[in-house]
C-alpha cells in the first residue's frame, strides 16, 4: 500500500471486496495485487487510461476472466473460490458500454426484462406491472414494451440496459464505461437516471469511466490504476482536490477547460 491509498467507507456494510487481485494473460499481468472495497450504497469509480486494466478488473468480478491469485469477495462470500451458478451470477450485474449491440433485436423490451425477471417463464402478460414499474424507473413509459430496441435512441437504449440490470434485484452494479457512446446532452440524461437510482434504492456501484468529470459527479470514492495497479484511492473530494499520486494529477490536468459534466438530478 502506498500512501495514496485511504480507506473510505468505514462504519458501513461492504459488498464487494477485491483482495490482492493478480490477473495474468501468460506472463504478462494485467492487474498487479489490487486491493479495494465498494460499501452498501456506495459508489466507487475506477478510472484510468485505456490498458490500465479497468475492464479487465469488471471481467474478473462478473467471472468472465479467471484470477491467478487474490480474493473477490461478494457479501463476504469468496466468489473466486465458489461455483458461479445462476444466483451467483445474477448478484452483479454490469451495464454495458455499447448500448446498441447490448440488446436482442428480435426481442422487444418487454420480451428482454420478462426474461431477466424470471428466465424459466419469460411471460410479458405474467409480469406487465414489474415491467412497467421498470421503465418507469428509468423514466420510460410502460408502453414501449412492446417496441423493438432499434426503435430507440442510444440514450434510451442504455435506460433500458439499466432497467434489465435493476430487474434480478442485484446487490453490486457494474457501469462500464455506459455513457462514452452517447453524446454529451444524452450522458446527462443516463447519469441522471443513475443519480435517482441510487437515492432511490440504495444502489451499490463499481462506476468505470476514462472521463474524470462524469466521475466526478457520480461517484463516492475513486480508485485509479496505472498498468494494472492501484495507485491512489481515496473520496471523491479529496482525490479532486488534492490529489496525491503523479499519475492522478497528471489525469486530472487532462479534463478539458469547459469544466466537469453537468448531469440532472
Amino acid at each position: 500500500m502506498t500512501d495514496a491509498i485511504q480507506k473510505a467507507g468505514a462504519g458501513t456494510t461492504t459488498v464487494l471486496e477485491v483482495q490482492d487481485l493478480d490477473v495474468a494473460f501468460g506472463k504478462h499481468h494485467v492487474l498487479k495485487e489490487v486491493s479495494l472495497t465498494v460499501p452498501q450504497g456506495r459508489t466507487l469509480g475506477l478510472v484510468g487510461e485505456s490498458g490500465s486494466g479497468k475492464s479487465t478488473l469488471a471481467k474478473a468480478i462478473v467471472g468472465l476472466v479467471k484470477p491467478a491469485g487474490g480474493r473477490i469477495l461478494l457479501d463476504g462470500v469468496d466468489l473466486t473460490h465458489t461455483k458461479r451458478t445462476v444466483a451467483v451470477r445474477r448478484r452483479v450485474q454490469m451495464i454495458p458500454q455499447d448500448p446498441y449491440s447490448s440488446l436482442n433485436p428480435r426481442m422487444t423490451i418487454g420480451e428482454t426484462l420478462a426474461e431477466a425477471l424470471d428466465p424459466r417463464r419469460a411471460s410479458v402478460k405474467a409480469h406487465r406491472t414489474e415491467i412497467e414499474a421498470l421503465l418507469n424507473r428509468v423514466a420510460l413509459d410502460g408502453e414501449v414494451a412492446a417496441r423493438h430496441p432499434q426503435e430507440f435512441s442510444g440514450g434510451q437504449r442504455q435506460r433500458i440496459a439499466v432497467a434489465r440490470a435493476l430487474a434480478v434485484r442485484p446487490a453490486l452494479i457494474i457501469a462500464d464505461e455506459v455513457t462514452s457512446a452517447l453524446d454529451t446532452s444524452v450522458q446527462a440524461e443516463v447519469l441522471g437516471v443513475l443519480r435517482e437510482l441510487r437515492r432511490e434504492l440504495d444502489l451499490t456501484m463499481l462506476f468505470i469511466s476514462h472521463d474524470l468529470a462524469v466521475v466526478r459527479h457520480v461517484c463516492d470514492e475513486v480508485a485509479v490504476l496505472k498498468d494494472g495497479e492501484l495507485v491512489e484511492l481515496a473520496a471523491r473530494d479529496a482525490l479532486f482536490g488534492e490529489p496525491r499520486h503523479p499519475y492522478t494529477r497528471l489525469l486530472l490536468d487532462s479534463v478539458p477547460d469547459g469544466g466537469p459534466l453537468r448531469t440532472a438530478g
